[in-house]
């Protein structure tokens, strides 16, 4: 129809809040679950990229390899999405970024440079609103999960985190641990993916990050 927006490159919240029926604390909780990602828009913003390399067990270097411009939207990393929905703003130094990758703030000089975010700036591309609904009918057109015992109150999760746990303590104690963190988020993927399921790759990632951080922790502690 002419004169129709038919498509936008982002949204605000409240428009997203209207079109999906929830409110901004709702938004908040898929935020910090990362199953939902909030952006910022910026102009002619100073960017540098790279690889995440492990140079020793539980020590990561930053591999530059672009540094440019970036002028449309930025992902942000989900604590900082989640204290500027809650804190009303957020000093941001660093982005989302595909796995094994890094986006920050390019350096200059010895200060460490920041991005303050503030509510009002937040915005939800487009590519992820499309996303994000997909998810949503896919899990309303699958099967209800089985309901499990649950201590306490709640309602049970989707997938089975009880037997993921128990599967990384088998993987652990068969093949040890494997050389990178990513690779230990590839091997649990391949098996929830063999059990039929896929949970969002951001959720496997941070539960596999506090095993590996934990693991971190307790080889430290040993005698040299």
């Amino acid at each position: 129809m002419p004169g129709q927006v038919l498509r936008k490159p982002c949204y605000g919240l409240a428009e997203i809040c209207a079109r999906w029926a929830v409110s901004e604390a709702d938004l908040v909780h898929f935020v910090i679950a990362g199953e939902l990602a909030l952006s910022v828009v910026v102009v002619r913003l100073p960017v540098e990229e790279g690889l995440i390399e492990e140079v020793e067990q539980g020590r990561f270097a930053h591999l530059p390899d672009r540094v440019h411009s970036v002028t449309g939207t930025l992902d942000l990393r989900s604590p900082d999405a989640w204290e500027v929905l809650t804190a009303g703003r957020c000093a941001v130094r660093s982005f989302q970024a595909a796995e094994g990758r890094y986006r920050a703030l390019q350096a200059a000089g010895d200060a460490a440079p920041e991005l303050l975010v503030a509510r009002e700036r937040l915005v939800i591309r487009h590519d992820e609103v499309v996303r994000f609904e997909a998810a949503q009918a896919a899990y309303a057109a699958s099967p209800a999960p089985a309901m499990a015992e649950v201590k306490g109150r709640g309602a049970p999760s989707r997938y089975d985190w009880d037997a993921f746990w128990c599967e990384a303590a088998v993987l652990l104690q068969i093949e040890g641990m494997p050389a990178t963190q990513a690779a230990l988020v590839r091997r649990m993927e391949r098996w929830f993916a063999e059990r039929g399921e896929f949970p969002d790759q951001r959720t496997i990632k941070r539960k596999v990050g506090l095993l590996w951080r934990r693991h971190a922790e307790a080889l430290a502690r040993l005698p040299g």
